[in-house]
Formats: C-alpha cells, sequence, structure tokens
C-alpha cells in the first residue's frame, strides 16, 4: 500500500504541475517584460509633451501589470506549497521504508553472523543427508546471499532517494522566499504607483475644462476619420464586381479563420484605449467611443500588415496623420497615425509586410470592419 501511495504521488504531481510550472514561469517573465516597455514608455511620456492623460494610461497600464504579476507570484507560490506536502509525504513514506529494510537488513545480518559462529558454509554443505539434500543448502545459500545483497542495495537506493528529496525540498523553500520577496517588492510598487496616479488624477481634474474642449476636438477628428473609411469601403464595396467570387469567398473564410491568431501590427506595446464605449479617464460622467483600439508602442516603431490584402485607401487626416485600409475580400482592416507610409493605393500586401512608421507620439490606432460593420480587434489579433 505504501509503494502504491508513493507511486501516485511521486507520478502524479510531476504529469499535473511540471508544465503548469513553466508555463507560469513564462508569463512571469513575459509581465516583466511588459513592466519594464511600459516604465520605459513612462519615463519617456513624462519627458514629452504628449500630455497628462497618456502619462496616466500608462501608469493604469503599469498598475494592471503589477496586479497581473503578483496573482502569478501567488499562484507558484500555492503550487510550490502543494508540491512540498506531496514532497513531504513521499519523505515520511521513505523514512519509513528505510527503517523497515534496515531492520530486514540487520536481522538477515544477525543471522549470517550466529551461522558463522556455530559452523561454517563447508560444514554446512557437508552435512548433507544426500545429493538433494546439499543441492537444497546449496540453493538457500546463495538466495540468502542474494536477498541480503538486494536488502542491501534496496537501502542505498532509498537512501539517495530520500537526500535528493530533502535537497528538492530544500530548494523549492529557497523559490518560496524568493517569490515571497518578489510579491513584497511588487505589492509596495503597487501601491506606490497607485498614488502616483491619484496624485496625477488630481492635477488632472483641476484641467477638466481644457480635457473637454480637448475632448471636443479629438471627436471631430474621429468622426471624420470615420467618414472617411465608410466612403473608402462604400466605393471599394460597390466597384467590385467580383466580391462574391470564389476568390473573395476563400480569402472571406482565411481571414475569418484567422480569428484571435491575427498578429499585432507592432512588434512591442500595449492597448491604452480599447473598443466601445468606455468611461473618460479624467471626466465624470463622460463617455468617450473608440471604432478600434489605441496601441501605445515605441516611437518611429514599424507597422506591419496583419493580413494579405490590398491597399484601397491612403490618405492623411488632421488628428490620425496618415490612415490607409487594406481590403480581404468582405473585410477590412484600417491602420492610422503614421508618421510615414512606404506603400501606394492599388498595391498588393503581404501579411507581415512593413506599411510605414509611427511619429514621436507612439502612438498608432487600428480599427477592422466587415463590410459596413465596425468589429473589435482584440477579438481577431493575439
Amino acid at each position: 500500500m505504501n509503494v502504491f501511495k508513493i507511486f501516485l504521488f511521486a507520478i502524479f504531481p510531476v504529469l499535473l504541475f511540471s508544465q503548469t510550472r513553466q508555463d507560469l514561469e513564462n508569463e512571469r517573465l513575459n509581465i516583466i517584460r511588459r513592466i519594464e516597455f511600459t516604465s520605459n514608455i513612462l519615463k519617456k511620456t513624462e519627458k514629452s509633451k504628449t500630455g497628462a492623460l497618456d502619462v496616466l494610461r500608462s501608469m493604469e497600464n503599469q498598475i494592471s501589470n503589477r496586479k497581473e504579476i503578483i496573482k502569478n507570484i501567488n499562484k507558484q507560490i500555492e503550487q510550490i506549497n502543494k508540491r512540498r506536502e506531496e514532497k513531504q509525504f513521499l519523505l515520511d513514506s521513505l523514512n519509513e521504508e528505510i527503517v523497515d529494510i534496515r531492520k530486514t537488513y540487520n536481522d538477515l545480518l544477525r543471522i549470517n553472523y550466529i551461522q558463522s559462529l556455530t559452523k561454517n558454509k563447508f560444514l554446512f554443505l557437508i552435512s548433507s543427508n544426500d545429493w538433494e539434500d546439499f543441492i537444497d543448502k546449496k540453493r538457500y545459500l546463495r538466495q540468502f546471499g542474494e536477498f541480503t545483497n538486494k536488502k542491501l542495495k534496496d537501502l542505498d537506493q532509498k537512501q539517495k532517494n530520500l537526500n535528493k528529496l530533502i535537497l528538492n525540498i530544500e530548494n523549492e523553500k529557497k523559490d518560496l522566499e524568493k517569490l515571497k520577496k518578489d510579491e513584497k517588492i511588487n505589492l509596495d510598487l503597487l501601491e506606490k504607483e497607485k498614488k502616483e496616479k491619484e496624485i496625477l488624477l488630481k492635477k488632472l481634474r483641476k484641467t477638466e475644462s481644457k480635457l473637454r474642449s480637448k475632448l471636443k476636438k479629438q471627436k471631430k477628428e474621429r468622426e471624420k476619420l470615420n467618414r472617411s473609411i465608410e466612403e473608402i469601403i462604400f466605393k471599394s464595396l460597390g466597384g467590385a464586381k467580383d466580391i462574391e467570387n470564389t476568390k473573395n469567398k476563400d480569402l472571406n473564410t482565411k481571414f475569418e479563420n484567422s480569428k484571435h491568431r491575427l498578429n499585432w501590427p507592432v512588434s512591442k506595446g500595449y492597448i491604452y484605449s480599447h473598443f466601445g464605449k468606455h468611461k473618460h479617464p479624467v471626466i465624470k460622467g463622460v463617455y468617450v467611443f473608440n471604432n478600434g483600439i489605441d496601441i501605445r508602442t515605441e516611437a518611429g516603431a514599424e507597422v506591419k500588415a496583419i493580413f494579405d490584402g490590398e491597399i484601397v485607401g491612403l490618405m492623411h487626416i488632421s488628428g490620425y496623420n496618415w490612415m490607409l485600409i487594406l481590403r480581404h475580400g468582405n473585410y477590412y482592416t484600417v491602420y492610422s497615425k503614421l508618421e510615414k507610409v512606404l506603400v501606394s493605393k492599388g498595391d498588393k500586401i503581404s501579411k507581415g509586410q512593413i506599411l510605414g512608421y509611427i511619429g514621436e507620439k507612439g502612438q498608432f490606432h487600428l480599427e477592422i470592419w466587415n463590410k459596413k460593420t465596425k468589429l473589435n480587434p482584440e477579438k481577431w489579433i493575439r
């Protein structure tokens, strides 16, 4: 029964946790990279003239990252504690087995010693009554020796397993202590970042009239962008006689099958404004609308096509710089806030091809449309 328990507790945790542990560690490293990236963006944003609202968005993203890494650390701590409990059970079971084996081995040695005092092996063999008795005694001596050696090897192997398990538990104890320190550091940083955010919010609320004025301007720019996109798409749909042909049906299917798997248009970044209707981060009772997503990335970053297509629109719009539209059958991807473009209207574009570069503010806007319907890009990109 002990052996069965040991087998279960030795094998099962490995199957359950080994991959998960690596996944959690990879996730932690990925969050750390995001924190470092956002920290770098924050420093640049605070020095630039992009505005306090951009600083606030970067802070909010950093707070979100910090919460994620604390959650990740807690999961790792929970798993280590679970593994330590299981390994302690193994340790206790192994100790019991070692005690049993050592007792059996000592009994065998005692028997062997008593036999050696009373008679040697040769006398034991020649005292046989007949040939069969001689063979039986010889077999007994061989089996006794083999059994004694086996118990000694078992004892040695169990002791090695025990030492290895003790070392493993000690290493996990060190990992646990390190994770707890990391958790404390991140909790302290989270509190600091929350206080900094509150201070900034108070400052921003004092400039509400300026924010409202800026919001009106942005609304006009957004409406102009939306009208331009609609005009280009309607024109594209109206002039496309082959919109329902086999080629475009295949393209539609390929695009639809890429849902949740499309690459980001930039190599690094985070979403600072999501799709749809949202509360304004500062002004109470005011909502903002977004037909796509806004990504914060590095100044001068490359913007790449997220799918094969054809450029059906390219124009400069106030507040959005260069805007270009790629058609993918009935689907369209819109890329705006480009400082520089490397393509022209009518160009056939391959997935991953560089379309242009983002300006100094490091801001980028992405939209996805299905004919006349706006879609949430977050449900399409990885």
